[in-house]
């Protein structure tokens, strides 16, 4: 992991965690589907949050251009 990005991937984790948690609460209903159904879905929701605030830290300068990556 580049540092630089390790703080970025820990947000993206944590916000992956507490969207869950939130749906999870929102939604009522505690069963092993749900859970596996909101699971997959935080962890797209957790993807493409961090590729956007990514690109945006980027396109900011806040961020160093990583040509390796994609």
């Amino acid at each position: 992991m580049s540092r630089p990005l390790l703080p970025l991937k820990a947000g993206a984790i944590a916000f992956t965690l507490l969207w869950i948690a939130w749906m999870m609460w929102w939604s009522g209903s505690f069963s092993s589907v749900n859970l596996i159904i909101l699971m997959l879905c935080g962890a797209a929701v957790g993807y493409f949050w961090y590729r956007a605030v990514r690109w945006q830290f980027e396109r900011m300068g806040m961020l160093p251009k990583d040509d390796s990556s994609s």
